[in-house]
């Protein structure tokens, strides 16, 4: 059953053309995920969909209802947290029972447990869907059609994100194989040109050995043969101009940073705090007894919504509850970007009061996809997420060795996502951060914080190693105890040893037996 059916889908702002879409449908039981790079227009795509576009409702038919999920952007409309507003509006959709869910960027704001919670909403969905979203893991998980929003035009995958991916691994490395196949012809053909040229040109002289009476009796027959020459000369060239250029694909990662910029330090921690503290006006937020912060390690801070987490990332910023290293140059990302001076260009921004050389910024705003005149735009201009990567593009530039970052993974689009990834881990210094997107987690950190049950849980190990972990049988308490078990073992044996105890024999023997079995389970 079609749900939705769009045909020449066209939008443009004066002479720039933003959408030109053949067509475009939905149908029941479609789980479809839209990805694209921040400022394609994905969000404008769902608004021309639903009508609220100049001339959209002129080729967009519904034949089902429909339900759409705004993204949040950080705003305010309550007391509440922004993962609590998005929770309500999550709930709200749902309850909706509407056959075709649109949902720009739902996972923005959501803890782990409240992603699991709209994966299972999602998957027993009975009617359509199309999420935006720069979650991968999600992607993965839910959706089984991708539409890739790229210069306007949309190009669709039959798979979920990772089927996308690697499809778009082989469309990279077939355009590496058509970029050399151009390269490798047009230098036969240039190469061809040239020897035409000499020879046309050596036509015009008499050879050596002719003289010249007989040099002007078959000049005739010679300007014939350079007029031959010329004319094949002249097709090559056209076969030239008529060859279709194919560009290198541009790979970031083997762009070589130098961050000699960051000073190092040498202690094995950063950062330690003590007696740490906070609450809510009706109940405790966490108790924390310590904490330490490893040099040059990549920690992800990780909890549930509203436990506290930015709370003590600026708790620990205080000098009066931790101690930091004297060399610590810290950077600071916050999710609140209205401090980002609108009327200033974005090469203007990140180069202020950095150390680095202008190639070296232009590498770092390469990295994340603002390339030649693009770093001359002025912020103003910029989309959520463009304006998410110039300030991190300004951490990364500045004159720091410790970063610390509040959910930087909000509104960024994939391929930024990944290209943030790798910039954190080859930044040499050290990195705390706030994120619940699983990948990025997976790919990027080596150290863990976890918020739990009102308190910090530090754990040396990826998230990877953690998972592991909590995949491990259930064992008792009192079993994690050995010295305690081997203490009961030397007990039981000498009070069945003494001819005169009082004890029942049977009922010592029988605990001897059980403890025993304990012991031998926590020593295998």
């Amino acid at each position: 059953m079609s749900f939705m059916r769009a045909m020449n889908v066209n939008y443009a702002i004066g002479d720039r053309t933003l959408l030109s879409i053949d067509e475009l449908s939905i149908h029941k039981g479609d789980r479809i995920g839209l990805v694209g790079k921040n400022g394609q227009g994905k969000t404008m795509l769902i608004k021309y969909l639903l009508g609220e576009l100049d001339g959209a409702y002129l080729s967009v038919l519904w034949q089902g209802s429909v339900n759409w999920m705004e993204q949040l952007n950080g705003e305010r409309r309550s007391q509440k947290s922004g993962g609590e507003q998005t929770q309500a509006k999550i709930i709200e959709l749902f309850a909706s029972n509407k056959d075709v869910l649109l949902l720009d960027e739902p996972t923005n704001n959501l803890d782990l447990n409240h992603i699991d919670y709209l994966e299972q909403q999602l998957l027993s969905h009975q009617g359509a869907y199309v999420v935006i979203s720069h979650d991968r893991a999600l992607l993965d998980h839910t959706c089984t059609t991708i539409w890739e929003l790229a210069e306007g035009e949309l190009k669709v995958y039959n798979g979920n994100y990772t089927f996308y991916h690697k499809q778009k691994q082989l469309e990279t490395a077939k355009q590496y194989e058509d970029h050399e196949k151009y390269v490798k012809e047009k230098k036969r053909l240039e190469h061809r040109i040239r020897k035409k040229q000499e020879q046309s040109q050596g036509m015009r002289k008499p050879p050596k050995r002719m003289s010249n009476s007989e040099w002007q009796l078959g000049k005739n027959k010679a300007a014939a043969k350079q007029k031959k020459v010329e004319r094949v000369g002249k097709n090559l060239e056209r076969r030239l101009e008529r060859l279709e250029t194919v560009d290198k694909p541009f790979e970031w990662e083997k762009v070589k940073m130098d961050y000699y910029q960051v000073e190092p330090l040498h202690q094995t921690t950063v950062m330690t705090s003590e007696k740490l503290t906070a609450r809510l006006p009706n109940k405790p937020l966490y108790t924390i007894e310590s904490l330490t912060l490893k040099t040059g390690s990549k920690t992800a801070l990780i909890g549930d919504n509203g436990c506290g987490k930015t709370t003590l990332v600026n708790q620990i910023l205080k000098e009066d509850t931790t101690k930091w290293v004297s060399q610590a140059k810290i950077g600071y990302f916050q999710q609140d970007l209205t401090e980002l001076p609108v009327d200033s260009t974005i090469y203007k921004y990140v180069s202020d009061q950095s150390p680095l050389d202008e190639s070296t910024i232009r590498i770092i705003l390469a990295r994340l996809h603002f390339y030649r005149e693009d770093v001359f735009k002025s912020i103003y201009s910029l989309s959520g997420g463009e304006r998410v990567k110039v300030a991190l593009a300004r951490l990364l530039a500045g004159d720091y060795n410790l970063l610390i970052l509040d959910e930087p993974t909000n509104h960024l689009d994939i391929e930024a996502l990944q290209s943030l990834e790798k910039l954190i881990v080859d930044y040499p210094g050290t990195v705390l951060f706030i994120t619940h997107d699983r990948r990025f987690i997976e790919k990027v950190a080596d150290q863990l914080w976890l918020m739990k049950n009102e308190t910090v849980r530090m754990f040396e190990g990826t998230w990877v190693d953690w998972m592991n972990e909590q995949d491990r049988p259930a064992v008792q308490e009192e079993d994690y105890d050995q010295l305690a078990l081997e203490t009961k073992v030397t007990e039981l044996i000498s009070r069945l040893s003494m001819p005169d105890s009082l004890d029942d024999k049977g009922k010592l023997e029988k605990e001897y037996q059980e403890t025993l079995t304990k012991l031998n389970k926590i020593r295998k």
